[in-house]
């Protein structure tokens, strides 16, 4: 059995592909998303597997919240998140929902009942900043979001992504999050720099790219504005430096890890927790982390 302390939290992807790269660009936009590192492509799965690979990080894991992720998990198919997210629960897990919000509201009625937080993303204060990182009307419809979510006294975190530009807007952030915290439970704030994790190119790194100092200053003048809200900084990485270790399990049984490196090309692949078992493929996950960082120290 894998404890609280080795394994709190676990990832299932339900998708990879997103509904963001459907809205526009602004004019000044780099383009809907480009920070992002997800490649397009669905995860083949049913409501059965789901729940068998559910039930077994269940059985073999102390993890308390499992986090729904992508891409996008309210995608305009079924790829069985409600299911997931009902089955989830009734087996003890919290729940955290992370979406862009851009379908919420049209699949609510069947969510809402088994999220524990809706992590919802927002890069700016206003329109003209959070609309140039995600396309054309999307700070429109995440205020809709929290007005819905607030209105229904839902636990709410937010995630941002920074530039050298946008990282100066935080205190308006802070401001706009204060609010929603004075209105319903806020969990969290994440606040994130451009993390390459071996996916790097030129062009991202001129827009996204500035001091790591320059992020960590500005994130530590916002602590204090933002009582009762934990704020959690990922700062842009090396290739030298250890990633935080985290397990991803796929709708279809697949568990993949983070070893460590941000210079490794993608997520190592374990094996399938239906075969094999979900314990021995992180505790493999565990032993190949360890290995990376003492090959990387030799």
């Amino acid at each position: 059995m894998l404890t609280h302390d080795e394994l709190a939290i676990v990832h299932l992807v339900l998708n990879t592909d997103c509904n963001a790269w459907d809205l526009t660009a602004t004019t000044t936009s780099p383009g809907v998303c480009r920070f992002c590192y997800r490649e397009r492509n669905r995860v083949s799965t049913d409501a059965d597997t789901v729940r068998r690979v559910i039930d077994r990080v269940r059985s073999e894991s102390e993890a308390h919240r499992c986090v729904f992720t992508g891409g996008d998990p309210v995608m305009p198919y079924d790829n069985h998140l409600e299911v997931a997210l009902r089955h989830a629960t009734e087996v003890g897990f919290e729940t955290n929902l992370h979406t862009n919000g851009l379908l919420l509201s049209e699949r609510y009625a069947g969510l809402r009942d088994h999220v524990t937080v809706y992590s919802l993303a927002v890069d700016g204060p206003d329109s003209e900043t959070a609309d140039w990182f995600r396309g054309q009307g999307y700070f429109e419809r995440f205020l809709s979001n929290v007005e819905l979510l607030t209105g229904d006294q839902q636990r709410l975190a937010f995630n941002t992504f920074t530039t050298a530009g946008s990282v100066k807007e935080l205190p308006r952030l802070a401001q706009f999050i204060t609010g929603v915290a004075q209105q319903t439970d806020v969990e969290y704030w994440l606040i994130s720099q451009y993390r390459p994790i071996g996916r790097a190119n030129a062009h991202k790194a001129e827009i996204y790219g500035f001091e790591r100092d320059d992020f960590v200053r500005a994130v530590d003048d916002v602590r204090g504005d933002v009582n009762g809200v934990t704020i959690y900084a990922q700062p842009t990485r090396a290739p030298e430096d250890p990633y935080p270790f985290r397990v991803w399990v796929l709708a279809d049984g697949t568990v993949t890890a983070d070893l460590g490196s941000v210079a490794a090309p993608r997520n190592a692949v374990l094996g399938d927790l239906r075969v094999e078992g979900f314990e021995p493929l992180v505790r493999r996950a565990f032993s190949l982390r360890e290995q990376t960082q003492l090959e990387g120290t030799a």
